[in-house]
């Protein structure tokens, strides 16, 4: 199964809510990596686009945006071969950015 990752920062309040910017991303070795074709996310209902595809390899098929709270998203990996794998992955927004303490 594919492995995922995130990073989540604090923004702000918003009417007492507090939004964090996040990003989540394969976390693979670049053998991996160079197997993906893209990868499909499917983000909770609330959001405008709950859809996104990603296809940048570079990025580790990252996925950036804002939000008020962790979920699981579905993610679909489709491989350059033909395979799709299904994989749940929760959002957890206490994970911070690498340079963060």
């Amino acid at each position: 199964m594919v492995h995922f990752n995130n990073y989540a920062e604090f923004i702000e309040k918003r009417q007492g809510t507090p939004y964090y910017k996040w990003k989540v991303f394969v976390d693979e070795p670049e053998s991996v990596l160079n197997q993906i074709e893209q990868v499909e996310y499917t983000l909770h209902p609330t959001f405008r686009e709950p859809h996104q595809v990603r296809k940048n390899r570079e990025e580790k098929y990252a996925l950036e945006t804002a939000g008020w709270g962790e979920f699981t998203m579905l993610v679909n990996v489709k491989f350059r071969d033909g395979r799709v794998e299904k994989v749940p992955y929760w959002l957890d927004l206490r994970k911070k950015w690498p340079n963060e303490n």
